[in-house]
């Protein structure tokens, strides 16, 4: 039998549609407009820390409260490919982790994922001025969430310094190590120009995902065509 695939669900394709309108606007409104937007929406590592006091230098404030930059930039973007690139892989695993822990659930996952990458890319770089977007962190929450979930494990419960760990989670440990170290490998590849991708977003996002997938889980799912 065919494996079954769940049809775009109800958040996804909200998150989509509001991620592409904002980047409809941002182009429409011309270049200038576009980087008054990042510049005002983006979240400002210095500009955040420096709001919450612990942070030296000093940036004129955005239109929005420095804080609130943790959700209005998961919205923006640094342009259609980096748009693309990211609506493709929330399309991907966002059907399926919504379709198991249900719309509300996956909405705060998905929140909490941008959220936490956010403040954990302030946290490593709390004084860089440059404007982080993107829904990379909060989508990095839904692709570790879809790791927990749906992953087979291949890997036997272990003891670990005398700590017993169970089979799923060695296996989401190894996804983990796996995300991070491409995260890692591409800060290299890429953050040596004008063009930086915020590594730790995606590294705080995907923990947070493999952290609350199961949590979050409204109860088990059946197959509608079995």
């Amino acid at each position: 039998m065919k494996p079954f695939t769940p049809p775009l669900a109800v958040v996804t394709r909200l998150l989509l549609a509001l991620c592409v309108a904002v980047q409809v606007i941002a182009t429409v409104g011309g270049h200038d407009f576009g980087i008054w937007m990042i510049d005002n929406f983006g979240l400002v590592p210095a500009r955040l820390s420096h709001s919450l006091g612990i942070g030296a230098a000093k940036l004129l404030p955005g239109i929005v409260p420095a804080p609130l930059t943790l959700l209005t930039s998961m919205f923006l973007h640094g342009g259609w490919m980096h748009l693309l690139l990211n609506m493709l892989f929330l399309a991907w695993v966002g059907r399926y982790v919504e379709w198991v822990v249900g719309r509300w659930r996956f909405l705060a996952l998905y929140l909490l994922g941008g959220i936490a990458g956010g403040l954990l890319q302030v946290a490593v770089d709390p004084g860089s001025p440059a404007p982080v977007v993107g829904a990379s962190g909060a989508i990095a929450a839904v692709f570790g969430a879809y790791a927990v979930l749906f992953a087979r494990s291949r890997v036997s419960a272990r003891k670990i310094l005398g700590i017993s760990i169970s089979s799923d989670a060695l296996t989401a440990l190894w996804y983990a190590a796996v995300w991070i170290g491409l995260q890692l490998l591409t800060a290299l590849a890429f953050n040596t120009g004008p063009f930086q991708v915020a590594i730790w977003t995606h590294i705080g996002g995907f923990v947070t995902g493999l952290l609350f997938a199961q949590p979050f889980v409204r109860g088990p799912q059946i197959d509608p065509r079995v």
